[in-house]
């Protein structure tokens, strides 16, 4: 058998790779360490750039039917409740919010041949040695490959075997997520993203699902400073009620929101965030990284699956256009790395926005105001270079 480009991790960078790839007709592999998938059904926000994207790779229906639509945002004060600004969206191509499991079970089911998706096949090393790349696999026999694609995540083996030295740094900052069954009493949430925002922390909440198709959750995403360290994980328990005590707040509706997720069967995650220094590179002879194995984020700006959809296309693109892989590698890495770099910094930027104090938070609350009543489209224009780029034209 002829060797094949191989993916590790069959996340949504991963997969979203397959579905790229399969559409130009190049021969792949995916091989996933866990058993089967076990996407979390918290929410992610699909931001024009990545709906761009979706479109191109023939899934866009899909995409609407398990999503609601995102008009807008409003940023209200933690301590009053006081609307701080409101804005509405002035793109041409919809932003939705769904539910991360739905599009990862949409990307799965977009691949026509499933025969090329491997579970429990968890990657120890690998040797590029005389102008052969061999994998070493737990537990299976050695596979050669025609080129190695890192798509395995914020713990990337494949980074480490790169970058030894590189370690992450704890951003001093716990999260928590927790999904609800949307009620009528959460209405008016819907159509945009609210974010809470006060001292040391701040809440996000959103609708995801189609409420038309009778699917329809309430995700929340709290984030506190917090100096104790915290595992950089996604599914370390948390105490719910501890949760509502350390938000505590002057919105009605937001105290409505934590009392219903203690009562709720579903349960609530807390990991710790951690600051990754952009990398020199990615790639290495075969090898390149993908999504947050070659650029981890803080959440800070929404954009991690985002990038890791980017990079998917990107990477098929360069693949297909030129017959050295290691070539196309290298422009892969030069058409994203720029772009990427600058996503981390502003997700690290607006860490101190979201949480600012004292008088820092009266001039971002005066400012917000100031334009969010005089010139609205300002706090578009603020995040155009990110929602409005297309990758197809670029």
């Amino acid at each position: 058998m002829q060797d094949e480009i191989i993916i590790i991790g069959a996340g949504i960078g991963g997969l979203t790779l397959a579905r790229a790839l399969e559409q130009k007709e190049i021969h792949f592999q995916l091989y996933e360490q866990a058993d089967s998938f076990e996407a979390l059904g918290y929410g992610i926000q699909v931001s024009p750039n990545v709906v761009r994207v979706l479109r191109e790779l023939g899934v866009e229906k899909q995409l609407e039917n398990i999503s609601h639509l995102c008009l807008g945002f409003e940023l209200r004060s933690f301590n009053s409740d006081k609307v701080l600004a409101k804005w509405k969206l002035d793109n041409d191509i919809p932003y939705y919010q769904c539910r991360r499991a739905d599009l990862h079970q949409l990307l799965f089911n977009s691949i026509q041949d499933k025969n090329r998706i491997h579970f429990s096949r968890r990657l120890e090393s690998y040797e590029e040695k005389d102008d052969r790349l061999s994998l070493y696999w737990q537990d299976s026999e050695p596979t050669a490959a025609k080129a190695l694609i890192a798509a395995d995540g914020v713990h990337s083996i494949v980074r480490r075997s790169l970058f030894p030295q590189h370690q992450a740094q704890y951003a001093g900052y716990a999260a928590f997520r927790a999904i609800l069954p949307f009620q009528d009493k959460y209405r008016p949430l819907l159509a945009k993203a609210t974010v809470w925002m006060g001292e040391n922390h701040h809440v996000v909440v959103y609708p995801n699902g189609n409420q038309q198709q009778g699917k329809s959750w309430l995700n929340l995403v709290l984030v506190v400073k917090d100096r104790n360290w915290n595992e950089q994980g996604w599914t370390i328990p948390a105490d719910k009620k501890a949760v509502a005590r350390d938000f505590a707040n002057k919105s009605a509706l937001l105290k409505e929101i934590l009392e219903d997720t203690i009562a709720s069967p579903e349960p609530c995650f807390k990991w710790g965030l951690f600051i990754h220094q952009p990398l020199p590179y990615w790639s290495q002879g075969k090898v390149t990284l993908l999504g947050d194995a070659a650029h981890p984020m803080l959440p800070f700006q929404a954009q991690g699956a985002a990038m890791a959809i980017e990079d998917a296309y990107v990477l098929a693109k360069y693949l297909a256009s030129e017959r050295d892989i290691e070539k196309a590698f290298v422009k892969y890495q030069q058409a994203r790395i720029k772009r990427t770099t600058k996503v981390q910094q502003v997700s690290r930027n607006n860490a101190d926005i979201f949480h600012a104090s004292g008088a820092k938070a009266a001039i971002r609350n005066f400012a917000l105001g100031l334009v969010s009543a005089t010139m609205p489209n300002l706090l578009n224009k603020k995040t155009a270079w990110i929602y409005d780029y297309d990758l197809m034209s670029s």
